[in-house]
């Protein structure tokens, strides 16, 4: 644009510079005119002066004029009669009639002459006017001027003195020549001096010649004599004179010059200021850029990468090594919820950062990891084999576990792993996750684990999970679940007391679905809620059906799940369903697994106690599969605890086992409650725990858990 507009400045000053310089042409020219056509003038009017006086001799005449008129500009004035004889006032005799000046005079016309030299050697022009007597030409009047009378209109006063001007005929012949410095000084023919010019601008030699014949204008840039010169050529009022207004092109490329370095220096000035500015915007929003990247690529909480720094990063990784083997590693905190609730969540976000600084430590090059939210970490690992992925990761829990004591944490932290060993590396990142998450809640899921290595095999159990997920809605509707109900036997009475409602999935296609394959994934998806309350319905509908068949009552116990303890309706959907049914709630006996229990305590107290106010009762499931503590049986809400069956197993012939057992069973008991002994399959087992004094016993011993009709034919 600075180069544009100075072009355009250059062109407009050179054309303002040639109009200015025709306008120049033209006013010396009408000096010019001026001056000559004033000399005609006065000449005439002095021969009218002669005409008046009347006396035509020659002598006479040349007297007369002599005494009358006075100029400085001539230099010699003269009488030529008809014949062509001259007198002159310096008394010189003449013969001028071949002169074309004193022929064209004859015709009745005043002239002037070209540039001629007289015999004096001076540089003249020859004005000349017709004398009449009367009608009849009778002489011609004629007066010298020297030639540099005429030089003084030609001066060019503007363009710092550098310009000229010469007079030339139409056919080149010089008039008047300039003495001017830049001049070309004294020649005969202007075209003969332009034949080796070198034109560029304007007309040509050719045109300016053929214009100049017929009497017309024009302008013209050429390079002659080692000068650049702009040229306006204009014809003057006078013969077939033409004025010739020069001025060296260095004149207009001075002015340009001066034009363009103050234009030069402004751009400058516009373009470093422009710069800095420039610079300011990049180096602030480079800054900006780098504090944005730094917000959308780093973990808030630890301040390592996050999830789309882990992505950007991996995709690099896995770009510039196709031929290395590499696992997508996704771990999480084992119980982290817990630590929020008993430490704080500022102490959970200082184990958050303390894994991070682990992970970041401990990551080899072209390797790199990221939070992906919560307490849900990824690991992009070189891998040359399970084995030594398994060590990393028992390497890390160890230091984990370590360094818990610096975290101000007594608990034992332990980290969760989910492995996808890498297959397709231009698989896309996202779908690679989510097989490292399978993994990961398999190994939750899996008691005693702390990774899992995603295989082809747990592709499809995955592909079976899901399969159950999208058909378990559709069977609730279509009552494909069933109830079974598995006989409780009473070691004091001697007789059958009550059953445990389980659940059954009949699948059309599959046929009887184990609870095992089913039970855990309801569990992760929540469907358990709904399923819960389908066997309290339908426990409900047997109680009712016992009563109105007048049977002996019994107590049904039904399975809780963990989900519906949370939440806040439970009870008051509960209640609606055996208000509905009108049923004697002490019958109906509700069973919480031992770990559901442990888990949330205070939440199984609220709802225990709420349940027995209302005369439901309440078990405990599944005690001693884990790490019961004793000390709070007593302060929670139970009616009944079923001990596990691995108390049982092939352990009662242990005495020290037995006095265990024992011991239990007699803390049970004392604490007012029933014990239920479960998963007994042998009579030597019936005979010890009665001798134990235990009250209750459930095992296939006395009977496998079968369909409503089956259990009242047999029980």
């Amino acid at each position: 644009m600075s180069y544009q507009y100075i072009t355009m400045i250059n062109h407009e000053l050179k054309t303002a510079t040639l109009l200015y310089l025709s306008e120049v042409s033209e006013q010396g020219a009408k000096l010019v005119e001026t001056k000559v056509g004033n000399k005609l003038e006065s000449l005439e009017a002095v021969a009218k002066l002669i005409e008046i006086h009347g006396n035509f001799d020659q002598k006479e005449m040349l007297a007369f004029i002599q005494n009358r008129v006075e100029s400085d500009d001539d230099i010699h004035m003269g009488i030529a009669m008809l014949n062509g004889n001259l007198l002159t006032s310096d008394g010189s005799i003449l013969d001028i009639r071949e002169r074309s000046y004193f022929k064209e005079a004859l015709t009745g016309k005043s002239v002037v002459s070209d540039t001629i030299d007289d015999y004096a050697g001076l540089t003249i022009n020859i004005y000349a006017t017709p004398i009449y007597n009367g009608n009849e030409l009778t002489a011609v009047l004629l007066a010298s001027v020297e030639t540099e009378s005429l030089k003084e209109y030609l001066e060019v006063n503007t363009f710092d003195d550098q310009g000229y001007s010469y007079i030339v005929k139409a056919n080149g012949d010089a008039v008047i020549a300039s003495l001017h410095s830049n001049s070309v000084g004294a020649f005969d023919n202007m075209f003969d001096v332009l034949k080796d010019a070198t034109f560029f601008q304007g007309d040509d030699l050719e045109t300016i010649a053929h214009k100049m014949n017929l009497g017309e204008s024009g302008s013209f840039a050429s390079f002659y004599n080692n000068l650049d010169r702009y040229t306006i050529y204009r014809p003057l009022g006078i013969n077939d004179w033409y004025m010739m207004t020069v001025v060296p092109s260095g004149v207009i490329s001075d002015q340009a010059t001066k034009i363009s370095r103050y234009s030069l220096l402004l751009i400058a000035i516009a373009l470093t200021v422009i710069s800095l500015l420039f610079l300011s915007i990049f180096f602030f929003l480079n800054r900006s850029k780098r504090e944005l990247e730094k917000i959308a690529y780093t973990d808030e909480v630890t301040g390592g990468n996050n999830w789309r720094k882990f992505t950007m990063d991996t995709h690099k990784i896995l770009n510039a090594a196709p031929e290395k083997d590499y696992a997508i590693i996704l771990l999480d905190i084992a119980s982290f919820r817990f630590i929020n609730e008993d430490y704080g969540h500022e102490v959970g976000d200082t184990v958050l950062r303390h894994i991070m600084k682990i992970l970041k430590t401990n990551m080899g090059k072209d390797e790199t990891c990221g939070r992906v939210s919560g307490d849900n970490f990824v690991i992009l690992t070189k891998t040359t084999g399970d084995q030594g992925i398994i060590k990393r990761i028992r390497g890390f829990n160890r230091i984990l576990d370590v360094d818990k004591s610096e975290l101000g944490i007594k608990v034992k932290l332990k980290c969760c792993f989910g492995i996808y060993k890498i297959k397709d590396k231009s698989e896309k990142l996202e779908k690679m996750r989510e097989k490292a998450n399978l993994a990961r809640i398999a190994a939750k899921n899996e008691e005693g684990m702390s990774w899992f290595i995603y295989s082809e095999e747990f592709r499809k159990t995955i592909f079976q999970e899901k399969e159950i997920v999208n058909r378990m809605e559709y069977a609730l509707v279509k009552n494909e679940f069933e109830m079974y109900l598995q006989p409780k036997y009473n070691l004091h009475l001697n007789q059958y007391c009550g059953a445990e409602a389980l659940v059954r999935w009949n699948d059309p296609q599959k046929g009887l679905i184990k609870p095992d394959d089913f039970i855990p994934i309801f569990e992760q998806s929540g469907f358990i809620k709904k399923l819960d309350m389908f066997m309290i319905e339908e426990v409900c509908k047997v109680l009712k059906r016992w009563e109105e068949k007048d049977f002996p009552e019994r107590v049904i116990s039904v399975n809780i799940s963990r989900k519906n303890l949370k939440q806040a309706s439970f009870i008051p959907d509960v209640l609606k369903i055996t208000d509905r049914y009108q049923i004697n709630r002490k019958n109906l006996e509700f069973e919480l697994t031992e770990s559901s229990i442990f888990e949330d305590i205070e939440r199984i107290i609220e709802v225990g106690k709420a349940f027995r106010d209302y005369g439901f009762k309440m078990s405990m499931d599944d005690f001693g599969s884990g790490y019961s503590s004793i000390n709070l049986l007593g302060t929670l809400p139970l009616d009944t605890i079923k001990m596990d069956k691995g108390f049982f197993r092939d352990s009662l012939e242990n005495k020290r086992d037995y006095v265990v057992v024992k011991a239990i069973i007699d803390l049970i008991k004392k604490l007012g409650m029933t014990v239920v002994a479960e998963g007994i399959e042998k009579k030597e087992e019936v005979d010890i725990l009665r001798a134990l004094n235990c009250d209750v016993i459930q095992g296939y011993y006395f009977g496998k858990p079968v369909p409503l009709d089956e259990f009242e034919k047999k029980f």
